[in-house]
C-alpha cells in the first residue's frame, strides 16, 4: 500500500536533487531516505530513480508518480485543515432537531448568532414535531442538539445518556379574538371559560392533556371544535372569534386582532429545554447553547415591550454555557 510519507520524501528528493539534502529537509538520515525510496518503488512496482555514482536522476516514472503525489499530499493538507477547523468548531456541523413555536422564534437568532460567529461551519435544522421525536433523533445521532418542551402539568423524564439545559420558562396564557362581543378582562378565571368553544392541539399531543388538565382543576372539560397542533391555525380560529385558546407565550406572535389574557391563580407553565448526548464531543454545542440563551435575552425584551408584562423569563441556568 503506498504510503503518505513516502510520497513527501519523493518530492522531497526531487524538489532537492540529492537523497541528502532531502533528508536534511525532512529531518531524516540519508540511509532513512533512501529506503523510503525503495519501499516506494517496491509499492508501485517500478524504478523512480536512475543511481550513478554520486548522482541520481529521475525516471519518467517519478515525474508521473510526482504529479499524481502532489494533488493527494495537497488533498490531505485540506483534509487536515478541514479536521483541525472541525475539532475547533470553524468548519463542523451541528444538526439541530426542533419543534414548531421555538423554531420560529428562538432558532432563527440563534442561527444567524452562530453563522456570523462561524461562516464556514454548517448548521441545519429539522423541525421533529413533538418533544418525543426530538428525543429519539437526538439519541439515535440524527441530531446533535435538540429543543424539547414539557408542561407542568404533563412532566416528561429524560433518558440518562441526555444532558439536559433549561432554555425557557414560560407561561400559558388564553387567547381571544379582539372583535368578540363579550370582552374577556385581562386577567380571567379559567373556570370563567366554561361555556366557551375551543381551538386546541390534537387528542395525541401534551398540549391537549395539558389545557383538559387545567380545566379538569377549573371545574369543567372543554369544548374543543377545532383541532390542530399549527399554532398559526389557532390563531386564525381565534382572531375570526370561533373559539378561544390556552397558548404557551411562543406562540403569542403579534396580531392586534388578537387579545391576550392571562390566567388568575395559580398559572400553567411550559418549559423549554436543549437536550444533547452527554458523550458528544461536538464543539460548536456550547456556542449553540449561548447562541440560544442569547436569542431567549432577546425574545423576553420583545414580549416585555410588546405586552407590557413578563410572561416568559429565562432559568438563570441558561447563563452558565461555556464555550471552548
Amino acid at each position: 500500500m503506498l504510503n503518505f510519507i513516502h510520497l513527501q520524501t519523493l518530492q522531497a528528493v526531487l524538489a532537492t536533487g540529492s537523497l541528502s539534502a532531502a533528508g536534511k529537509k525532512l529531518g531524516y538520515t540519508t540511509s532513512a531516505v533512501s529506503q523510503q525510496i525503495a519501499a516506494l518503488e517496491r509499492s508501485l512496482g517500478v524504478k523512480l530513480f536512475e543511481r550513478g555514482p554520486r548522482n541520481l536522476w529521475p525516471t519518467a516514472a517519478a515525474q508521473q508518480v510526482s504529479e499524481v503525489a502532489a494533488a493527494i499530499l495537497a488533498r490531505l493538507d485540506e483534509f487536515e485543515t478541514e479536521m483541525r477547523g472541525a475539532a475547533r468548531g470553524d468548519r463542523g456541523r451541528l444538526r439541530l432537531g426542533s419543534f414548531p413555536t421555538v423554531g420560529a422564534q428562538l432558532l432563527p437568532k440563534a442561527l444567524a448568532r452562530l453563522l456570523d460567529q462561524y461562516p464556514h461551519a454548517e448548521f441545519t435544522v429539522h423541525d421533529e414535531g413533538q418533544s418525543a421525536a426530538v428525543v429519539d433523533a437526538v439519541r439515535a445521532m440524527r441530531a446533535d442538539l435538540g429543543l424539547v418542551f414539557e408542561y407542568d402539568a404533563v412532566p416528561a423524564t429524560w433518558p440518562d445518556d441526555l444532558t439536559v439545559h433549561p432554555v425557557l420558562d414560560e407561561e400559558m396564557v388564553v387567547l381571544a379574538g379582539a372583535n368578540r362581543g363579550d370582552p374577556l378582562p385581562e386577567t380571567v378565571d379559567l373556570a370563567s371559560l366554561s361555556d366557551e368553544i375551543w381551538a386546541a392541539n390534537r387528542p395525541d399531543s401534551t398540549g391537549r392533556s395539558n389545557l383538559e388538565h387545567w380545566c379538569a382543576l377549573s371545574g369543567f372539560a372543554p369544548e374543543v371544535r377545532f383541532e390542530t397542533n399549527d399554532y398559526d391555525v389557532i390563531r386564525g380560529i381565534v382572531r375570526e372569534s370561533l373559539g378561544i385558546a390556552l397558548v404557551p407565550a411562543l406562540a403569542l406572535g403579534v396580531d392586534h386582532t388578537i387579545t391576550m389574557h392571562r390566567i388568575s391563580g395559580n398559572k400553567p407553565r411550559r418549559k423549554v429545554r436543549a437536550i444533547h448526548r452527554s458523550a458528544d464531543p461536538n464543539p460548536l454545542l456550547p456556542h449553540a447553547l449561548a447562541a440560544i440563551a442569547a436569542a431567549t435575552d432577546a425574545f423576553i425584551a420583545f414580549t416585555t415591550s410588546g405586552f407590557s408584562t413578563d410572561t416568559v423569563h429565562a432559568p438563570l441556568a441558561t447563563r452558565t454555557y461555556q464555550t471552548r
